[in-house]
């Protein structure tokens, strides 16, 4: 899931020059760049894993199935010339999955599947979400990237009834990169807190700084008049093609409440911070506007030697001034994790593992 950012538009500063603009957007990244690297030689140097706070298991090899459930959607406030589109919300066709992971040595194989009848247009195949997600996490950082594609939305008019209006034209896609640094990464295991590859035998937490660079689209395939006249300004928005970029740095704490030694443990976190937005598109002045984000996790189970189960919530709320408007993205997310550890084979699969 994008990642997701959760923005509240603070102030506007119009009389700064473009070239200006430029500098004061890529000046965030480039400190936190040499902060991060001057930080990478310090840890280098002296970093070591406080065993009494973090242990391996025997067996580091393991297969794991889960299931869970995530939603997106879009609501719009203050659009002008479009109290319809002011009154609703716009979900992409997210449903619930299942699927299994294989963890043996360097590889990791993973499959999924959407669960059928689950989606919001169960009436609609048509309109599809797609998404690719990567991460991965060592000691002191966490990579991820990824892209959302929302081919179609839907409105919601009721929920109890099950009233939808489907908009197929409506194209929706984000990129995203984002790199986490983990300050106490020699008593708290962020591997032990979300994934529980790691034994967290000590309670402990961590104060934790991201860099996000963001990027979103919308598009329209079809002509504004094909819609009723009542959502035709908000169509028309759409097929200008808006685009954003963002530049996100945020920092937060997380920590890892631990119970019998390690075997239960439960681990909220909040993350927020500033960031920067500019508009890609002339009706918007590509001017730049400051934002502030935030981002809700709650993590728990039981972390035995040879099971183990967990329970990942995550919540995300995106306010963004696109399209002459305060357009808010939520993401919310539940998944639910059983998996079982076992050790190496005598001898090597294919030579190679």
């Amino acid at each position: 899931m994008p990642t997701v950012y959760i923005k509240k538009y603070l102030y506007r500063e119009p009389w700064v020059s473009s070239s200006n603009r430029s500098k004061l957007f890529l000046l965030p990244f480039f400190i936190f760049l040499i902060a991060a690297l001057l930080s990478i030689c310090n840890v280098s140097a002296q970093f070591m894993i406080d065993s009494s706070y973090i242990k391996k298991f025997e067996k580091e090899n393991d297969v794991e199935a889960y299931t869970g459930v995530t939603k997106t959607s879009f609501s719009f406030r203050h659009f002008a010339n479009d109290d319809f589109i002011n009154q609703y919300k716009l979900f992409a066709n997210t449903s619930a999955y299942t699927g299994f992971t294989i963890d043996y040595n360097w590889l990791s194989l993973d499959f999924s599947k959407n669960i059928p009848n689950t989606s919001v247009a169960k009436q609609s195949t048509s309109i599809k979400a797609f998404g690719i997600h990567f991460h991965k996490t060592h000691d002191h950082f966490l990579f991820e990237a990824g892209t959302n594609k929302y081919s179609g939305l839907i409105l919601q008019i009721d929920k109890r009834k099950r009233e939808y209006e489907y908009y197929d034209d409506i194209n929706y896609r984000s990129y995203f990169t984002r790199i986490t640094y983990i300050f106490n990464a020699e008593k708290f295991s962020l591997k032990a807190a979300r994934n529980y590859s790691l034994l967290q035998a000590k309670s402990a937490g961590s104060f934790m700084a991201t860099v996000s660079p963001f990027f979103q689209r919308f598009t329209l395939k079809g002509e504004a008049n094909e819609y009723d006249r009542s959502d035709s300004a908000f169509l028309s928005e759409i097929n200008k093609k808006p685009s954003s970029v963002n530049l996100l740095i945020s920092g937060g704490y997380t920590y890892n409440f631990i119970f019998n030694e390690g075997e239960w443990s439960i681990n909220p976190g909040l993350f927020a911070g500033p960031a920067i937005e500019k508009n890609l598109y002339p009706e918007q002045g590509h001017s730049l506007k400051l934002v502030a984000n935030y981002q809700l996790i709650l993590n728990g189970g039981y972390n035995g030697q040879n099971y183990y189960f967990h329970v990942n919530a995550i919540y995300n709320n995106v306010i963004n001034h696109l399209m002459n408007s305060e357009m808010s993205i939520q993401n919310r997310g539940v998944s639910i994790t059983v998996g079982y550890r076992f050790g190496k084979l005598k001898n090597k699969i294919f030579g190679v593992l």
